[in-house]
């Protein structure tokens, strides 16, 4: 299923076909490949999706270099075809194998959603644009399912079985052809003990599947409880520290951190906007003053030192090719080797582009969410 290719073919969008539809197919078994690779290496799911919606990449950009490589290897002539970079086919090849691995698990769809979620108000699709925003609208739905079937997982991630059915169990012919009493006695109790320990059995699953399911539901009730306590107090329980106490820019970075590591599970979406509204119940915050890319980098790669090594850690960090915006505060906090410039770059929006401190918290709080379903 080529969903994505199908949409752009369609508009006309995918030059140099020429009738042919050999190459076609080729595009098609090209991208089969890019969903092998994205399960096989599911780190590779955050470079491809955040390729796909950029407009500009590069032809050293890891997600481009591997497209061209499995085009190529199937279509061994393409390149003397598409002499420049078909930048726009590659990109729809990877978003089309995103999809199609999301399709499958709606783990994958909630990763690729939280990636880019915050990150497509600034980014400007073309006449691509109705084909990829349909699938980013199912994206969304099927992230917060999955969030939401986590009420029915048990501590290792694993969802509960529900118990198969009652047995059934057919009228023995056997018994039709006993005529001695104690016989029939013998066998009708040893069929009696047999449907009765099976039934026993099925109970006891439908006993443990009803003691998981409430276990779990005081769990998220328990959750409810503590992120609604975490909101009020403003308290950082890691550093035993009120967040009134640091400057904003910094608080923010803790704020992500503990309320990641009160939420075992994918957060929905509605964990990131009870984040940016208790951000926005910090003193001394004006929700709708905006920053720069440049104000925010210079910030952070200035203040390095405002936030122990083992806090910053636990953003992770992508392909140094291709950012969002929770690589861009990564970086600034762990990386000297970037100019201001240069790092604003990497984001492959405008460099225009301002941000207020709530919804720059929401967005590393969303990618961070993804990033932690990809290594666990």
């Amino acid at each position: 299923m080529s969903k994505v290719l199908d949409g752009v073919n369609s508009l006309g969008l995918i030059e140099k076909l020429d009738g042919d539809d050999r190459r076609f197919e080729n595009m098609v078994e090209a991208t089969t490949l890019l969903v092998k690779r994205l399960k096989e290496d599911e780190p590779l799911l955050i470079a491809f999706v955040l390729t796909s919606i950029n407009q500009t990449p590069n032809s050293d950009d890891i997600a481009i270099k591997i497209a061209d490589e499995y085009f190529t290897e199937v279509w061994k002539s393409a390149r003397s075809i598409y002499i420049d970079t078909p930048f726009l086919l590659y990109r729809s090849m990877l978003l089309d194998a995103c999809q199609q691995v999301a399709l499958d698990n709606q783990r994958y769809a909630y990763i690729l959603w939280n990636t880019i979620a915050d990150m497509l108000p600034f980014k400007k699709l073309a006449e691509e644009k109705e084909v990829f925003e349909s699938v980013f609208s199912q994206w969304s739905k099927e992230s917060e399912e999955y969030s939401s079937l986590n009420l029915l997982e048990n501590g290792k991630g694993h969802k509960i079985p529900f118990p198969r059915k009652l047995p059934t169990f057919e009228l023995s012919t056997e018994l039709e052809d006993i005529h001695d009493v104690k016989t029939m006695y013998t066998k009708l109790s040893e069929d009696f003990i047999t449907r009765e320990s099976q039934y026993q059995s099925q109970y006891q699953k439908f006993e443990q599947y009803r003691e998981a399911i409430n276990e779990n539901i005081r769990s998220n009730e328990n959750l409810k409880l503590d992120t609604i306590w975490w909101s009020k107090a403003l308290y950082s329980p890691s550093l035993n520290q009120s967040y009134r106490e640091f400057e904003v820019k910094i608080a923010l970075i803790f704020m992500i951190i503990d309320l990641l590591s009160l939420i075992e599970n994918a957060p929905p979406a509605s964990v990131s906007y009870l984040l940016f509204e208790t951000i926005a119940d910090l003193p001394n915050i004006d929700i709708e003053e905006k920053f720069s890319l440049e104000e925010i980098w210079e910030f952070y790669s200035q203040n390095k030192d405002s936030v122990p090594k083992e806090v910053i850690g636990q953003l992770t960090i992508g392909y140094k090719d291709n950012w969002s915006l929770k690589d861009f505060v990564s970086y600034a906090f762990s990386d000297d080797s970037f100019d201001t410039n240069t790092a604003i770059s990497k984001l492959n929006i405008s460099k225009d582009t301002e941000i207020s401190l709530p919804k720059l918290a929401q967005a590393i709080f969303r990618e961070q969410s993804a990033e932690r379903q990809v290594r666990t």
